[in-house]
């Protein structure tokens, strides 16, 4: 018998494997450190653009926002889920106060990069819950 073209199928499983969360913990630690080369890249880009003077206030705040950046994720590689969630709140603070500071949205594929991240930082959440969720199950 032949199947209807138009018929709907069985729904995609795209739920995160609670059983091995490790994915999701390395998703999220790589996109920590990601974020925070692009910032310590920002602040050095703002140093350089601005000069020595006017510059140097704005690579400090970006080098101590890049550090903590740096630290939480460290926090996420050690599966630390207090610093899976503040690293995914940092994140989408800077995000909204880019969007303040443009004025706008800085374009179609920075936000969907964003967004992506976004959603790797919230999987990463999960899987450190999971994980910790597993290992209490273990013992």
């Amino acid at each position: 018998m032949k199947r209807n073209p138009y018929e709907a199928g069985e729904p995609a499983n795209i739920a995160l494997d609670t059983a091995n969360p490790q994915s999701g913990i390395h998703n999220g630690w790589v996109v920590g450190a990601i974020s925070a080369g692009l910032l310590l890249l920002g602040a050095i880009i703002q140093l350089v653009g601005q000069g020595i003077d006017a510059g140097l206030p704005i690579f400090a705040g970006g080098c101590m926002l890049a550090l903590i950046c740096a630290g939480l994720a460290y926090g996420v590689y050690r599966k630390s889920r207090i610093a899976a969630l503040v690293l995914f709140v940092l994140f989408l603070a800077l995000w909204v106060a880019s969007v303040i500071t443009l004025g706008g949205f800085a374009g179609v594929l920075v936000e969907m990069i964003r967004l992506l991240f976004a959603v790797m930082l919230y999987q990463a959440i999960r899987a450190c819950f999971d994980w910790h969720r597993n290992e209490q199950h273990a013992r």
